[in-house]
């Protein structure tokens, strides 16, 4: 009994004692846990093993930021890093939203987290960071740069590019497939990159969580259809590291391309090798020595047209940002490449070049995020004029996107080719085609009535082309009409000709020529009634008892030979007119000469003379006004009558200076629509108007 007692006392005693340090040793060995999850985490974020890193802070993010709000606003950031560097800039902008609630409290934060707004287009925030940036480091040119992008990126958006795009879903897998270039001289196979199941190497790639990358490549049967992409090869070019990017000389026999060696917890950087065709096989790769520093990662190779230059990618010492582009010359094929050159800071910026490829002419195309763009990496092209690259050029929408756009290429001596974009729903990697879009143009508008605005069914709109086709429309019920593309084609100047019985018929003119660009064009009439009301044409000055027509009022008659050209139907009375001053005889015959001056200048410019009757009615007939107008500051009613009596009445010299002016004036009046040149003459102007003076005294 006293053993059994003995034995059950000391039982409860540790029992109690296990109980009461429990939780003691579970709150140390979790701090220990969560400890060393912190630390792992940064050591595969010193390695860029971003999709690791990110891991490890999820884990232990939860606990810490309980205890230590400074360490959790600093895993958060990290966080938010990691996650855009494997393209989910979702949790990427949640990550830095936290990171900013905990009070992080580093510059880097917002220029970062408005990088990510853009390619979350949220672009009224973005730009709210950008400028918060600017004021924190008015030196670093990133806050600029965004604000100019969001600019850009509206404007890009308003006004798509010449180019459709469209997903490859042939070349693209549930991983990465990125960078394509062509695999022979017909262009009829494709080589890129790509982290799908059948890579060699079936670890994951610590950066991405995917597959390391190897070339692929994909034939174009006689259908020009593309088949299922296989291995380049097993060997020797593809291994169980990373190879990617290629790039292949105008001959299509020699590879170049990028490989990234690692060993275990050991990155050995990025090199550019080189493969000989060997017939149907690739030869043992050559790594081309560009550097001698083995710290220093190079890749995304792109050789010149003439082989002569090789463009590649480094953040090597002595460069303008984070990645720039590099050149090596050489003077012929058979030498080795010289010493690396930096393009520059035309080319370079602050952020990340990379991506380069030269197409046959010359023109180099590359990626970036430091220059203006829609978010992510954009792509740009950039000439060589002299020793200089001219201003690089945004290539626009819908081939760049608010996410990563690059690795571009185009078919030879085409305007469309392949390249690569993240903008998917699956936010990977994927292989795109463009191509230059059908351009096609089309005409709509309405035809009303100029006074009423109602509009005219059933009226005639005939569109003539430079090219000498003739199309015919007719209004619809609402006034409407329409001209397709198959009516419309490519540089072509359109005149567009609206009729209707009873009205003067109009001309407009819209031009395709040079239009780089599909559009719709909008043209709307206003036919004014044919009445038997004169109409006034803008004013016409004389020097004093002068007749000649001065040139700066000749403009003024455009419209009117516009109107003669326009309804060659419509014979005309151009009637002209004197103030109240003066007698009957000299200003009839004055006003008389004024009118065919009028009509003179008209028939110069190949107006039939049988169409117009010039006739002065001296001071006669005294200007009704139809309209209320202001002249000189004076208001003068509609329905006022200017009669020598009225102005005589007007208390100031100047208003009645300003009736006389009114008077004295030029019109037109249409007096028949029935014209036919076949029957009542020809366009020669060899038979003279007739002149008609009337003499008769006021009643």
């Amino acid at each position: 009994m006293f053993i059994k007692f003995s034995f059950f006392r000391m039982a409860t005693r540790s029992i109690a004692f296990f109980i009461f340090f429990l939780p003691l040793l579970l709150v140390s060995e979790d701090l220990e846990s969560q400890a060393r999850r912190i630390e792992r985490g940064d050591e595969a974020f010193e390695q860029r093993h971003y999709y690791e890193a990110v891991e490890y802070y999820r884990r232990a993010y939860s606990r810490i930021s309980r205890r230590d709000r400074d360490e959790a606003a600093r895993i958060a950031y990290n966080s938010a890093i990691c996650y855009s560097k494997i393209n989910d800039s979702r949790r990427a902008e949640m990550w830095f939203r936290r990171s900013m609630r905990l009070g992080y409290d580093d510059p880097e934060l917002i220029v970062r987290f408005a990088d990510v707004l853009m390619k979350n287009e949220k672009y009224d925030e973005a730009v709210e960071q950008y400028k918060i940036f600017s004021e924190k480091k008015p030196d670093d040119p990133r806050g600029e740069t965004g604000i100019k992008s969001v600019e850009l990126t509206q404007e890009l958006l308003e006004n798509p590019s010449i180019y459709s795009v469209e997903v490859q879903r042939q070349f693209n897998s549930r991983y990465d497939d990125f960078a394509p270039t062509y695999g022979d001289h017909r262009e009829s196979s494709l080589i890129f990159t790509s982290a799908r199941d059948e890579s060699m190497n079936s670890k994951d790639d610590p950066w991405t969580g995917q597959y390391h990358t190897n070339l692929f490549i994909s034939y174009q049967d006689r259908a020009e259809d593309w088949g299922s992409p296989v291995l380049l090869d097993e060997g020797p070019v593809n291994t169980e590291f990373n190879e990617g990017t290629p790039s292949l000389n105008p001959g299509k026999t020699l590879l170049y391309f990028t490989r990234c060696v690692t060993e275990e917890g050991k990155d050995l950087g990025c090199r550019i090798f080189k493969s000989r065709r060997e017939g149907a096989k690739w030869g043992s790769p050559q790594k081309i020595e560009l550097v001698n520093d083995s710290s220093i990662s190079i890749g995304h190779p792109a050789i010149s047209p003439d082989e002569l230059k090789l463009y590649f990618v480094s953040d090597m010492p002595g460069g303008v940002g984070e990645k720039d582009i590099w050149v090596a010359r050489r003077n012929n094929v058979n030498e080795d490449f010289g010493r690396p050159v930096n393009l520059g800071q035309v080319i370079n910026t602050h952020g990340n070049e990379m991506f380069p490829y030269v197409r046959e002419d010359g023109v180099l195309f590359f990626a970036s995020d430091g220059h203006p763009g829609m978010g992510g990496l954009d792509i740009f092209y950039s000439e060589k004029v002299g020793d200089e690259w001219t201003e690089p050029v945004n290539m626009g929408y819908p081939i760049n996107s608010n996410r990563d756009d690059f690795g571009i290429i185009f078919k030879s001596n085409q305007r469309k080719g392949y390249f690569s974009s993240n903008r998917g729903v699956r936010r990977g990697d994927e292989i795109y085609s463009f191509f230059l879009a059908p351009l096609e143009f089309s005409l709509k508008g309405t035809v009303r009535d100029d006074s009423t605005k109602w509009v005219l069914p059933g009226a005639t709109v005939q569109l003539i082309g430079s090219d000498g086709t003739i199309e015919v429309e007719e209004t619809d019920r609402d006034g409407k009409y329409y001209f397709d593309k198959r009516q419309m084609k490519p540089d072509q100047t359109y005149d567009i000709l609206a009729s209707y019985d009873g009205y003067l018929s109009q001309r407009g003119r819209e031009s395709t020529v040079d239009l780089e660009r599909s559009r719709e064009f909008v043209y709307d009439f206003y036919l004014e009634p044919i009445s038997d009301v004169p109409i006034a044409l803008p004013e016409i000055l004389y020097d004093f008892d002068s007749w000649e027509l001065k040139p700066q009022f000749q403009d003024s008659l455009a419209g009117l030979v516009e109107t003669l050209m326009n309804n060659p139907n419509i014979v005309i009375e151009l009637a002209s007119h004197a103030d109240s001053r003066g007698t009957h005889e000299h200003n009839d015959l004055l006003t008389q000469r004024r009118a065919q001056a009028v009509v003179d200048f008209i028939i110069e410019r190949g107006v039939d003379p049988q169409r117009l009757e010039a006739k002065g009615y001296g001071k006669r007939q005294p200007r009704k006004i139809m309209e209320t107008i202001e002249r000189d500051g004076f208001v003068f009613e509609a329905e006022t009558v200017l009669t020598e009596e009225y102005i005589e009445d007007l208390p100031e010299e100047e208003h009645r200076e300003a009736a006389h002016q009114l008077n004295r004036r030029t019109e037109f009046m249409v007096l028949r629509d029935d014209f036919d040149p076949e029957i009542e003459g020809d366009q020669t102007g060899e038979e003279d108007v007739p002149v008609r003076i009337d003499l008769k005294q006021d009643d």
